[in-house]
């Protein structure tokens, strides 16, 4: 069930990988055909990732949505928050799980990570958790 859960994410967001958007290159320059190899190794990652994936969702349960996008925490910086109760997830994990969960998202292309209109108010709790 969890690996079609994150197929049906990958197929509404193309260029998500276990990184999150995109890949993770360590300022090497890859060609095309390297691109994609690791392009498609990271997706793979990510959908064996059902574990991670399923836990990360009921963390979400506790957190509110709001109208407008948080702007003040990344989804990179949320998942090290979620990972303080369920153990280590990949931002990518992270990303599948709130786009499931039906947070609306905000790709920002320069970076792998995603803005999320979760409630500041809601993972300030949590921290205090």
């Amino acid at each position: 069930m969890s690996r079609e859960a994150i197929q049906a994410v990958i197929n509404q967001v193309p260029e998500l990988t276990d990184f999150g958007i995109s890949i993770y290159t360590n300022g090497r320059v890859l060609d095309k055909t390297q691109k994609k190899a690791e392009f498609d190794k990271s997706q793979s990652s990510l959908l064996g990732s059902s574990e991670s994936f399923e836990k990360t969702v009921s963390w979400l349960k506790q957190v509110e949505e709001i109208k407008s996008f948080n702007l003040r925490r990344s989804s990179y910086g949320i998942k090290h928050l979620a990972e303080r109760d369920i153990g280590y997830i990949t931002n990518g994990v992270f990303i599948a799980a709130a786009i499931h969960s039906g947070f609306k998202y905000k790709i920002n292309y320069d970076s792998p990570n995603v803005q999320f209109n979760m409630s500041e108010k809601s993972l300030k709790m949590l921290e205090k958790v």
